[in-house]
């Protein structure tokens, strides 16, 4: 069963891969950001802000990033862009995904694009200081979830960090867009809370929850002031980051 339905997500992600937009073909979302990398840069901001607050421990010169779930590889595409300096690696359950991410990444700087097969990705044990899940899990079957939890906790070294963002159930817009979506068709949004309680039933973690994405992209005055409304759960995303213990 479970080979069946890794299978089924793989065709589904497939069909989407050449043309793959991340919903910017919802006249809405055009209108709140001009391009689906405005939409990640929010994300990448509010990471190199928490890494400032909060740095790696002091003997992570350079850090292995890992972004588990990949998709095209855009998120790795601006961090990269945004001067985020780090060895990174992407990972997808689609192959299609995986070669459309090959495709899309400059020719001149080598990365690895790998498949996730059976739940596991093809890395070893701690070998990441940082591995994200962006906006992965409510595309994952909920019987499934707590194995992708298990397998991206494993990648990180003890002290690492894995930042989780998802789309927040509680914001109405958020709602009305993944409802109009045809890539989130058969997506199930997840509450912080879901993300916190996964997280800890497989791995010794410390987390901590802030939202984001208060303002939407096009709005890029207003951004400064989301510092101040990272407690109020209303933000179109969260972010769940959890330290990895032991």
């Amino acid at each position: 069963m479970k080979e069946s339905q890794e299978t089924s997500r793989d065709q589904e992600f497939d069909a989407y891969a050449t043309d793959y937009g991340a919903g910017m073909d919802i006249g809405l979302k055009c209108c709140l950001g001009p391009d689906a990398e405005s939409f990640i840069e929010v994300k990448v901001a509010w990471m190199l802000q928490y890494l400032a607050r909060w740095p790696l421990p002091n003997d992570v010169e350079v850090p292995r990033l890992m972004d588990y779930g990949c998709g095209v590889g855009t998120l790795l595409r601006v961090l990269r862009r945004m001067g985020f300096a780090a060895e990174l690696a992407g990972c997808d359950v689609s192959r299609g995904m995986i070669k459309e991410a090959c495709e899309r990444w400059p020719q001149d700087e080598p990365l690895r694009f790998e498949p996730i097969e059976n739940g596991r990705a093809p890395y070893a044990d701690q070998a990441f200081d940082l591995v994200v899940l962006s906006s992965v899990m409510h595309h994952v079957e909920v019987a499934e979830r707590n194995i992708v939890y298990a397998d991206a906790l494993r990648l990180l070294k003890i002290g690492g960090r894995l930042i989780v963002f998802e789309h927040n159930p509680f914001n109405p817009l958020t709602q009305w867009v993944v409802h109009h979506t045809p890539i989130d068709q058969n997506a199930v949004l997840l509450r912080p809370c879901e993300v916190v309680r996964g997280l800890k039933a497989v791995s010794g973690v410390a987390t901590h929850t802030e939202y984001l994405m208060f303002f939407p992209p096009r709005m890029v005055l207003l951004r400064p002031c989301e510092r101040f409304l990272r407690w109020f759960p209303l933000g179109a995303q969260y972010v769940v980051v959890a330290t990895k213990l032991c």
